[in-house]
């Protein structure tokens, strides 16, 4: 029998040119600012602290199919939703699990001809929808940053119209960020054209504030999932746990369709995970690595714009620049060079993504590194 979603999957992902795939090694004396990852190292007495947690398991048996109760209540309670039910969420092996899983229920509960995604954008989203044989469309997510009602004017472009609308704020690869306001409009808007969302908010933390399309006012966990994991927001991108926040019964039927393929998540890194987000030293460190994250960001930004570099926009993890004009993408960075996140498979191939979250990343450096990538020398 035919798999027509695993065969369009597999064609796309083992071309000579992959829409989405991993890089390899990266070579001596380039700076990797190619992965979308947070890194930096907990200090001492915060290994300890999660080193003791794990060491506090008593065995290593299957966890709850949803995931273990207290890492859901740590986790609503880091969504401001202390207190809910602890049913309302999901444990998967990352975020990008959550995502998946979340993209293919709503696609297949209201048989959707359409979704709507952000584009620029994390590729997988299109992905999965044209393996599903979904018809995809996109929308700029820094022009609805700026002014939400444009996401009227694009669904009503779009024909057939989209069921689902993919929201991802703060954004891969822009760094676009929204308001609460803003937020609330595009809840708003879904809700006036009957839309399934989706919100990723991998990056939440990063937003200037953060912002959870959960606490907007029409705000339906019937129609409306978050995706979230910690490896951004604590920096263990390794460790491969995600969440997903739905009514209870969406949250029950997607936990008996991962039991058929994923006994559980590790129950230890559920505990770890756990400690990460009700540690009052975890919180300490990780509002400083947020804060050193922006700093940076901000640094590598102007420093950029210094080097003659074209900086369109620049939030959470990201510098989005763009490409000079008499010039390509490099398939490999230079001696001396950076490597970058080319954005041809992101929907803009005059861009390139800069992860700027390193610890201890002097921004003027890694700016010569990346000009001197994007002008070959």
């Amino acid at each position: 029998m035919n798999d027509p979603y695993f065969d369009f999957l597999l064609a796309e992902l083992t071309a000579p040119e992959p829409v989405y795939g991993r890089a390899g090694p990266i070579p001596a004396g380039v700076l990797d600012l190619g992965v979308g990852e947070v890194r930096y190292r907990p200090p001492a007495h915060l290994r300890a602290e999660i080193g003791a947690a794990a060491a506090g398991i008593e065995g290593m048996w299957y966890s709850e199919l949803a995931g273990e109760t207290p890492l859901r209540a740590a986790y609503l309670d880091h969504l401001g939703l202390g207190g809910e039910d602890p049913d309302r969420v999901l444990v998967t092996a990352g975020g990008k699990e959550a995502a998946f899983l979340a993209l293919r229920y709503l696609m297949r509960r209201r048989a959707a001809a359409a979704v709507l995604v952000p584009w620029p954008g994390w590729e997988p989203y299109p992905l999965w929808a044209r393996a599903a044989g979904v018809q995809v469309f996109g929308y700029d997510p820094l022009e609805v940053a700026a002014n939400p009602s444009v996401l009227r004017e694009r669904l009503r472009a779009c024909d057939p119209r989209p069921v689902v609308l993919v929201v991802n704020y703060p954004n891969n690869p822009t760094g676009a960020c929204v308001s609460r306001e803003v937020m609330d409009e595009i809840i708003g808007i879904a809700v006036e054209f009957d839309l399934e969302v989706l919100s990723d908010e991998v990056y939440r933390v990063f937003g200037e504030p953060p912002v959870s399309a959960v606490h907007a006012p029409g705000f339906d966990p019937r129609h409306h999932l978050v995706v979230d994991s910690v490896s951004k927001s604590a920096t263990v991108a390794g460790l491969r746990v995600g969440f997903l926040h739905a009514e209870p019964e969406v949250v029950a039927d997607l936990a008996a369709y991962r039991g058929a393929y994923a006994s559980c998540t590790s129950v230890l890194t559920q505990r770890v995970a756990t400690e990460l987000l009700i540690s009052a030293a975890a919180r300490a460190w990780l509002a400083g690595v947020t804060e050193s994250v922006t700093e940076t960001r901000a640094a590598t930004a102007d420093a950029l714009t210094a080097h003659g570099i074209e900086v369109t926009s620049h939030g959470a993890l990201y510098v989005w620049c763009r490409v000079p004009t008499d010039k390509t993408m490099p398939r490999e960075p230079v001696a001396g060079g950076a490597r970058l996140r080319g954005g041809a498979a992101m929907g803009a191939t005059d861009h390139v993504r800069v992860c700027t979250a390193r610890e201890d990343l002097d921004p003027h450096f890694a700016a010569a590194a990346v000009a001197r990538t994007l002008r070959g020398r």
